[in-house]
């Protein structure tokens, strides 16, 4: 009698024993976040020939542990790091535009339609009567506080900018740090893999810091999946293997970050992830908000002023400016003079007692076509719209990019997800499998007992 069925019920007892350890991992990771269920590979042994004389076939050895599988679906994760992408951009962009509106806060009593409309409101009040103090009075509280709400909208523009521009280099520091995680991890999954080992949870964890660049950058990836992984940014290398090339900040004229590769200088084309969606806001959609602002306080000012200076003062004085000659909405203020003593409000180009028509004339700017065919209320309503447009095509574009993401992490997690009742049946079948493995060894281990006592008897 061989040995060899003692052979093959102890690979048996192996084999559940590793496939009952890997069961265990799973359940221990159920939660974890970026972890990939892994399933152990058993095959069956060799087959062993027969022995000389005897007339049997070829017999099986038992079972063979070649590895653990991780269940992963490289298609799938690379739409997860593409949505992730554009998610990431949008969401950035989101953010940003609904700051805007609340720092535009319209409609409402507080923005700066309404206090335009006070403003050309309190001239046609001076015009009704034009000697009244009170009635100056208004018109520079009114012409001040419209000032004050321009500059105030400019200031907190910028101020959004510059918050923007911080987070684009805050983001660039992200790129770096990731990049530096990802190519130490490809060194110890090659290593791992050069020693026969199945670097499984290192990969998972790579996936995980892949997804997070993904959503600050729009990222390629290439190569060897498992140890030569190939990271670029528009078709530049970021990682290869162990390898980074980082990228840095430098300024442009205007005083904003610009990204750059480290090795040679050259501009980062980044159009995905939260860094594209930060520059797109801080570039163009907040940068058009403020020229477009800009326009409305000079047309305001010139028209203005241009009117008032030809007036006179009811004590016979050239009027002059009514607001800082030259002023746009980073420094639109009502002149000084004006502001300290209204009577330099002018209601008439004569002087007269009773002439009204500067001031109806200045009250009727509100209705004139100054701004591209439109009137200034108009150019203002657009621009407002404009950014209601941005908002919500920027909020559509999220719950879209949104619910395919979680479309494709359903898909991913339908192979990859680890599901305590799947495990809690491997566990059962894995025991039962042991149990039966160790019973066929005492059947044995009797079987050679009674063989050896017999032979001796």
């Amino acid at each position: 009698m061989s040995f060899l069925g003692l052979d093959i019920a102890l690979s048996g007892l192996r084999a559940q024993q590793y496939a009952m350890d890997v069961t265990a991992h799973n359940i221990a990771n159920a939660g974890t976040a970026g972890y990939h269920r892994q399933v152990a590979v058993l095959v069956s042994g060799n087959g062993a020939s027969a022995s000389a004389g005897e007339i049997y076939g070829q017999l099986g050895t038992g079972v063979i542990i070649q590895g653990v599988r991780r269940m992963q679906s490289e298609y799938i994760g690379d739409q997860v790091r593409t949505a992730t992408q554009w998610l990431g951009m949008w969401n950035s962009k989101n953010e940003a535009l609904t700051q805007v509106e609340s720092i535009f806060s319209e409609p409402g009593d507080s923005g700066l339609a309404a206090t335009m409309d006070q403003f050309w409101n309190s001239w046609q009040d001076l015009s009704t009567s034009p000697a009244d103090t009170v009635a100056r009075i208004s018109v520079v509280e009114n012409g001040v506080a419209l000032s004050d709400r321009i500059r105030g909208l400019y200031r907190d523009l910028r101020g959004l900018q510059a918050t923007t521009d911080r987070d684009i280099v805050d983001n660039t520091t992200q790129v770096n740090r990731l990049a530096h995680e990802i190519a130490a991890l490809n060194n110890d999954i090659s290593e791992a893999k050069g020693t026969g080992g199945e670097p499984n949870d290192l990969m998972d964890r790579r996936d995980l810091l892949l997804n997070e660049l993904a959503n600050i950058a729009d990222i390629q990836t290439n190569g060897d999946n498992a140890s030569e992984l190939i990271v670029a940014i528009n078709g530049k290398v970021l990682i290869q293997g162990n390898k980074v090339t980082e990228v840095a900040v430098t300024q442009d004229a205007d005083g904003w970050s610009r990204i750059i590769w480290s090795n040679d200088g050259s501009p980062v084309e980044i159009s995905g992830g939260e860094i594209a969606g930060q520059i797109q806001v801080r570039d163009d959609l907040i940068e058009g908000y403020i020229q477009s602002l800009d326009t409305i306080a000079r047309t305001i000012v010139d028209r203005v002023n241009a009117l008032h200076s030809t007036g006179v003062t009811s004590d016979g004085q050239p009027a002059g400016n009514f607001f800082t000659a030259n002023s746009g909405a980073a420094d639109m203020s009502v002149e000084s003079t004006i502001a300290s003593d209204p009577s330099g409000v002018a209601t008439s180009t004569t002087g007269q007692s009773g002439d009204n028509s500067l001031a109806r004339a200045i009250a009727a700017v509100a209705d004139e076509k100054l701004i591209g065919g439109e009137t200034i209320g108009s150019a203002y309503s657009g621009l407002i719209a404009r950014l209601g447009a941005n908002t919500r095509a920027a909020g559509s574009s999220v719950d879209l990019h949104t619910a395919s993401l979680q479309q494709l992490k359903t898909q991913g997690e339908s192979l990859s997800g680890v599901s305590l009742d799947e495990e809690m049946l491997n566990m059962v079948k894995f025991q039962q499998a042991y149990n039966a493995a160790a019973r066929v060894i005492t059947v044995l281990n009797d079987m050679l007992d009674t063989l050896m006592n017999q032979a001796g008897a």
